[in-house]
């Protein structure tokens, strides 16, 4: 039978650990966790459930992400954050992938399920994302980007049944936290690639991203969260390209 390592990067992640490691124990044979600085219970958390825990200072996400999977010994590799589990139909298939014949493919997407503040949003561009996250140990490497890193696999991909169901944000404070970081380094990825925004681009990016979740992908039909994730995507556009306005002017910001 073939091997899976469940792999994770974290840092200050103690509230989804608990509900993390319970979603992942039934397929994973082990557990590998790379840790940039917890100052919370997430290093105990993990230890205390086997997990093998590492320390690493912040070096980027595709960085710390390759590391974290040089330390797994599973056959197949199995990345997702905190907040992500898999639902049942998704375990089901991880463990007839390893129980199974060896596959023709190396590595496989997965279909996800975003919940924004504890709703399912089927709407506004949310249901039907795809991202390849369970590789073949050595088919597959993260690219370096400062957000939304990329993985990159040799080899056929597929893709498997059920669901990776993705808590992205509890709260309106949780949301604009983790914002003000990635628009941060969106901004200085964009910067760095040679692009450029002026206050009117800004301005329409923003009311484009609202108007094309919240009317044209019929986000209104996920009710009030429908319209606060689509007004918070929006926030975050703006704020990506008004800080990407500031660096080609000279201004140097980074994340509060």
């Amino acid at each position: 039978m073939a091997t899976l390592s469940a792999c994770l990067i974290c840092r200050d992640e103690a509230a989804n650990l608990p509900a993390w490691l319970k979603a992942v124990a039934p397929v994973a044979d082990e557990v590998v966790a790379l840790d940039s600085g917890s100052a919370d219970d997430s290093v105990a958390i993990l230890k205390a459930a086997g997990a093998l825990v590492t320390f690493r200072a912040w070096s980027g996400y595709a960085d710390q992400r390759n590391h974290c999977a040089d330390l797994a010994t599973g056959d197949w590799i199995l990345f997702l954050d905190a907040d992500e589990r898999p639902d049942e139909t998704l375990r089901q298939a991880l463990a007839a992938l390893k129980s199974g014949p060896e596959p023709r493919e190396r590595a496989f997407e997965l279909a996800y399920k975003i919940f924004f503040f504890g709703r399912h949003l089927r709407h506004g561009g949310f249901f039907g994302e795809r991202h390849l996250r369970l590789y073949r140990r050595g088919a597959a490497r993260w690219d370096r980007r400062e957000v939304h890193e990329r993985l990159a696999a040799e080899g056929p991909v597929g893709l498997l049944p059920g669901f990776v169901e993705h808590h992205s944000y509890a709260t309106v404070g949780q949301y604009l936290a983790r914002m003000d970081r990635y628009s941060a380094e969106a901004a200085w990825q964009m910067h760095a690639a040679g692009k450029t925004a002026t206050g009117l681009a800004a301005w329409s990016h923003a009311a484009w991203a609202f108007v094309n979740r919240y009317g044209l992908r019929l986000g209104f039909l996920d009710g009030f969260e429908g319209y606060l994730a689509a007004r918070l995507e929006a926030l975050y556009t703006l704020t990506k390209y008004a800080r990407l306005r500031e660096l080609a002017r000279g201004v140097k910001d980074g994340p509060a």
